[in-house]
């Protein structure tokens, strides 16, 4: 049988009046009945009659959650993350590929108050996009935006500066410095590897290129992982460090460096960004970048939220903590288990 929100109260040691209010995120509640609250939701399994909540509130306790494109595993596990922490909330998640097209992104920033009560949007803006206005009832939040530009709105970013730092320190500890970084597709900005680039500055750029008549997807997948390997080693014969900007491109390069018979990290390191499970379990193992993709998906959602107290007028940008996760790529398969380390970024 379902658990009502009258089990809920009597587990939590509150009022129903107080379930209710935490479920709505009233901001008058201590963090400490909202936390017992919420483990009382969990333990029970007790999901809020979204509908009723909407006749009585006038809102759809629906988030939009925009996004370029699912097939990233990055991005796969962070929308898993977002929902997980919505329904924590008493929110549900609405998924809104858009593909990177301005005018799709638009569309689901308009339909707030009509469809949605607040959108997440994860990854760059696409160029000609016009940005609304702050609206604290129906707040947009920016997530993995990559930019230094102030933006008018709600943001959380990974702390990607320190992560690029303590990258180039854990390669010089290495002694890698014939550098060639692999990015992006041109159009997307990159905070991680413009600081990698300002390390290395006399390391090449090399990006995917989609261009006319290309059947590609315009996405820095495995495939475009692989082209840009063989690029850095037909052009660059000296490289001994390949730096990706995606683990998908990492695992990509690795598997064109393996086919050509070059030792990973012997002839050439390799490292890559997000911490993908395919990363932990290659041969050998990703030295890359943790974003704590649980971590952003809190502060996102707790960006929501917070919204409903009329005292924050100012929009907030939030810098969530990253890891080097060093491994075998860098550090070499002879190593011991217990050398294979991190460094908090």
């Amino acid at each position: 049988m379902a658990s009502t929100m009258k089990e809920v109260a009597a587990r939590a040691g509150v009022s129903t009046k107080t379930v209710s209010r935490v479920v709505n995120d009233h901001p008058s509640i201590s963090p400490q009945v909202r936390e017992r609250v919420r483990r009382a939701v969990d333990d029970l399994g007790w999901t809020p009659n979204a509908q009723a909540r909407s006749l009585r509130t006038g809102r759809t306790g629906l988030i939009a959650l925009s996004v370029v494109d699912l097939r990233s595993p990055t991005i796969a596990r962070l929308a898993q993350a977002l929902v997980g922490e919505a329904e924590r909330h008493g929110l549900q998640v609405s998924l809104e590929p858009s593909r990177g097209r301005a005018e799709r992104i638009r569309q689901t920033f308009e339909s707030r108050g009509a469809l949605f009560d607040a959108v997440v949007h994860v990854g760059p803006l696409p160029p000609g996009l016009d940005l609304p206005p702050l609206d604290p009832e129906r707040p947009i939040v920016l997530l993995g935006r990559a930019s230094a530009d102030p933006v008018a709105l709600d943001a959380v970013d990974s702390d990607d500066a320190s992560a690029a730092e303590a990258l180039t320190r854990h390669l010089d500890m290495v002694r890698r410095d014939a550098v060639v970084l692999l990015g992006r597709e041109e159009r997307r900005p990159d905070a991680f590897l413009d600081r990698l680039a300002r390390a290395f500055p006399d390391a090449p750029i090399l990006r995917p290129e989609f261009g006319a008549g290309k059947t590609e997807s315009h996405v820095a997948d495995r495939a475009a992982g692989r082209r840009l390997a063989q690029r850095a080693l037909d052009e660059h014969p000296r490289t001994d460090a390949l730096v990706c900007a995606d683990d998908e491109l990492a695992v990509g390069a690795l598997s064109l460096l393996r086919e050509r018979g070059h030792r990973v990290p012997h002839d050439i390191a390799l490292t890559g960004y997000g911490n993908i499970d395919d990363g932990r379990f290659s041969t050998p193992s990703l030295t890359t970048i943790d974003l704590d993709l649980p971590e952003l998906a809190r502060r996102a959602i707790e960006l929501i939220a917070g919204r409903r107290d009329p005292s924050r007028s100012e929009p907030s940008r939030t810098t969530v903590p990253t890891t080097v996760i060093r491994a075998e790529s860098t550090l070499g398969s002879t190593r011991s288990s217990e050398e294979v380390a991190t460094w908090r970024g």
